[in-house]
């Protein structure tokens, strides 16, 4: 019986059913141990899931980081860069980090940036003013930002394709569980431990996951070329940077609107030379080649869209919480909540689908539940019953935690191996894009409307108006937001049939990296 090669250019080498330095040997319960797939996707997860907590707990540690760090409450703007510090770093360190991964070996690079982000912890943890913290968290994000794609890549690597679309799915579930997670175990923790002892906390946590995942690799692949794009990232940093600084940047009269004008023109300029430059460069931050791949820019663009639906379901979902149903902020995030805690199962459940059904009708599955979840909250009543909030919220949750295994595994089986890590982190960078692209229209196209239409509504009616009238438009303008969002949502579901045909191989686990060059000790 023949095997099926793998997907042509991925550089991935036929399956071997047993390590030739095992051939003849009885195997020690180590030996057994090191070859375990199931321990290994563990150790990448639960470094995903602990690296990712400081993503989002930080926020609730904020109140108790404001007097330590100098800052009053009439200069709550300064605060900030305790959350931009990090996102700077994170969204830099993805595809730089990335690129050096592949070029220099998965495991080396992981254990460096796991390493960087323990460092920058420390340096938190030890930082006097808002000055050094906010340095302090970009360090501990550029470690951080690269622990999520290159445990996708080791994964991509080190797993046969048919195990690939499960062990992705779980490393994106606890991804998501960790940013869920986040604010409630720094809840439980600030008063016992301090926010310093925190970040101490990270270094306990997230070291055996790095000594396990050393162990079960054991090897690093050389897949590359040692050529990163130096010059790329930096033009990348610092246009986020300008970027991040010019809408900081507090305006209080025609001065400061310049300034941030300034900024903010010195960010589209880095970004334009950062493009021209990936065009030139030999071995690009981006993988520009790839993504002429059909296979690899639909999945592209369907986590593109998928950013921009799920960051208008967290806006949306707290908004008309507070806002059309006269609750609280409190009752706003528990409505999240019961959105975001299906997110991960829908990340595994992704992954054992896409082994069973394959990457597009999965992939279909979870745009369409996106659209149903959409289509639902058009016909909410005014004030949706329990079940009725909890049922579309939890098709709405499976519906964004569904993708990530089918996505990621056809767009990573459809890549050099010499690209995965690369690859895996402008995923994320897309999906970020997304949110952003998102909140903008929300902004402009989609709340903004309610302004148009109040303002209409003041000029036709004056005082007269009630609060019931602007009860109604608020309305009106959540169900045009719905709407168009079932319709995107609906035409990724057209989008999903452009991934990968088929569905992954199911051949038995072998520790010998899949991956073009072999293994270097």
């Amino acid at each position: 019986m023949t095997r099926k090669s793998p997907p042509p250019g991925t550089g991935d080498q036929p399956h071997r059913e047993r390590h030739p330095l095992t051939v003849g040997m009885a195997r020690s319960p180590i030996a057994a141990l090191a070859q375990s797939p199931g321990l290994l996707v563990a150790a990448l997860a639960l470094g995903v899931f602990f690296a990712g907590l400081d993503q989002t707990f930080v926020v609730t540690i904020l109140p108790d980081m404001m007097p330590d760090l100098g800052i009053t409450v009439d200069n709550f703007g300064r605060a900030a860069w305790i959350v931009n510090g990090y996102l700077l770093g994170y969204t830099v360190a993805m595809p730089l980090m990335g690129r050096v991964a592949d070029a220099f070996g998965h495991l080396r690079i992981y254990a460096v940036s796991t390493l960087v982000f323990l460092a920058g912890s420390a340096m938190v943890a030890l930082a006097p003013n808002l000055e050094l913290l906010a340095a302090a968290r970009a360090v501990q994000a550029i470690g951080g930002g690269a622990i999520v794609p290159i445990s996708m890549a080791i994964a991509g690597s080190r797993l046969p394709l048919g195990r690939r679309a499960l062990a992705i799915g779980l490393i994106a579930a606890l991804d998501d569980a960790s940013s869920l997670l986040g604010p409630l175990y720094a809840a439980a923790l600030v008063e016992p431990l301090g926010w310093r002892g925190l970040f101490w906390l990270n270094i306990p946590l997230q070291i055996p996951w790095l000594l396990a995942v050393a162990l079960l690799v054991r090897r690093t692949p050389a897949l590359g070329q040692h050529r990163v794009d130096w010059l790329g990232g930096l033009l990348l940093a610092a246009g986020l940077a300008c970027l991040t600084i010019g809408l900081t940047h507090e305006t209080d009269g025609a001065g400061s609107v310049w300034i941030t004008a300034l900024w903010v023109a010195l960010a589209l300029a880095s970004t334009a030379a950062f493009v021209a430059r990936q065009r030139r460069a030999p071995d690009p931050l981006i993988p520009v080649r790839a993504l002429r791949r059909r296979v690899v820019g639909s999945g592209m663009a369907l986590y593109f869209i998928d950013g921009a639906a799920t960051i208008t379901l967290m806006i949306c979902i707290p908004l008309m919480t507070n806002v059309l149903w006269g609750r609280d902020p409190l009752q706003g995030g528990l409505n999240l909540m019961k959105m975001m805690v299906w997110m991960p199962v829908g990340g595994i459940l992704g992954g054992w689908l896409a082994q069973r059904l394959g990457y597009r009708p999965t992939a279909a599955l979870s745009f369409l539940l996106l659209a149903l979840a959409y289509l639902a909250m058009y016909r909410w009543p005014d004030s949706p019953g329990s079940a009725m909030l909890w049922g579309t919220l939890l098709i709405a949750g499976l519906g964004i935690g569904l993708n990530d295994a089918p996505i990621l595994s056809s767009v990573l089986d459809n890549v050099r191996a010499a690209e995965r890590a690369t690859t895996a982190a402008l995923t994320q960078m897309v999906q970020t894009t997304g949110m952003i692209a998102g909140t903008a229209l929300l902004a402009t196209q989609g709340i903004g409307r309610f302004d148009q239409r109040a303002a209409e509504l003041f000029r036709q009616r004056g005082l007269s108006a009630s609060p019931e009238e602007y009860q109604a438009i608020l309305r009106a303008t959540f169900d045009e937001i719905f709407l168009a969002a079932a319709l995107v949502t609906f035409l990724g579901a057209g989008l999903a049939l452009f991934l990968a045909r088929g569905r992954p191989r199911q051949p038995g686990w072998s520790p010998v990296v899949v991956a073009t060059g072999g293994d270097e000790p």
